[in-house]
């Protein structure tokens, strides 16, 4: 291999944000259409429509199309038993703790500087999520699509194609490009940040053992603390409690022993999140482990930053992806 072989690799990485910006371009055209077609239909029947179309077009189809251009072809491999599986989901703890980090600080530059009351909201907001709802087969779905497509679909593309095809050239830039795609495809800067560190977490720790599988997994642990969260606030329990403590009402046994139970779970939560935020720190210190080798010497960090940064392609996808988010947070 030599340097047009990685200017080739920038290219491809730019053609993979190409293809989620036009992805998700495409989803919410599809998620408005569906909307003014159905607007006379129940509000969590567009909804459930709605996600299932930005699950077919973000997840099936931009996944192919992402597989064609790298010329990727499914290799069971990636989902071989790892070795070191307890071992790199023991490190589940540093790595919420080191989103938890890059959360604060967007959560608190949203609150003080942009004064957007919604920053809390659009974190928590799954990546094919459309709509609201309170139904218990719609909360049942929304759950599924957090807790199981996401992680199944995501790992796939983006620790499975990107970084895989990407790993002869070069370990780190394998994992930084797949953890620049993995947070652009969330679509938000309050989740891009999140889920870039989280990224880069995921790819090292896919380097590490030669699987997705472990990544698949805590992928899915991540998910889960906010899907928790998220369908807890969804239930017709907690909007009509919410609702009677708003109007100074009281409220039934039932409804306060379900926020009883609700506030316990914060409050584990952010113990969680306060404990990885400590032991991510530590991680950083003593990390041997999940410290990619460099397998691409031919060119140093410098000339591989400016054929990335030099690469039209890349830049073209890249300015498109952060244009797309750009957009979002005004609108």
């Amino acid at each position: 291999m030599c340097a047009a072989d990685f200017k080739s690799a920038c290219g491809k990485a730019g053609l993979a944000l190409i293809i989620i910006f036009a992805a998700r371009c495409i989803a919410d055209a599809a998620a408005w259409l569906i909307g003014t077609v159905m607007s006379g239909c129940d509000s969590q029947i567009v909804s459930s429509v709605q996600s299932l179309s930005s699950i077919i077009i973000l997840y099936g189809l931009a996944i192919a199309v992402t597989a064609r251009v790298f010329g990727y072809r499914f290799d069971k491999t990636v989902y071989k038993k790892p070795k070191r599986l307890g071992k790199a989901i023991s490190w589940f703890v540093p790595m919420y703790g080191a989103g938890q980090i890059a959360n604060i600080i967007v959560l608190a530059v949203s609150f003080l500087l942009i004064h957007n009351q919604s920053a809390v909201e659009d974190t928590l907001t799954p990546i094919v999520s459309s709509g609201t709802g309170s139904g218990a087969w719609y909360l049942a779905f929304l759950f599924i699509q957090m807790v199981i497509l996401a992680p199944l679909f995501e790992e796939y593309w983006f620790r499975g194609v990107i970084q895989t095809s990407l790993m002869p050239y070069g370990n780190g830039f394998a994992i930084l490009v797949s953890a620049l795609c993995f947070g652009m495809a969330h679509g938000n800067i309050h989740q891009f940040c999140y889920t870039f560190i989280v990224g880069i977490c995921l790819g090292y720790v896919r380097y590490a053992t030669g699987s997705i599988m472990p990544t698949t997994i805590m992928h899915a642990m991540f998910n889960s603390i906010a899907a928790i969260a998220v369908v807890a606030v969804k239930t017709d329990t907690f909007v009509t409690a919410m609702s009677k403590v708003q109007k100074g009402n009281p409220v039934t046994s039932g409804e306060e022993a379900y926020l009883t139970v609700l506030m316990i779970y914060i409050v584990l939560v952010l113990i969680i999140a306060l404990v990885g935020m400590g032991a991510a720190i530590g991680k950083l210190k003593n990390n041997r482990l999940y410290r990619p080798v460099n397998n691409y010497p031919e060119l140093s960090k410098k000339q591989k930053f400016a054929a990335i940064a030099k690469n039209p392609i890349f830049i073209v996808g890249f300015l498109a992806c952060t244009a797309y988010i750009i957009v979002v947070m005004i609108i």
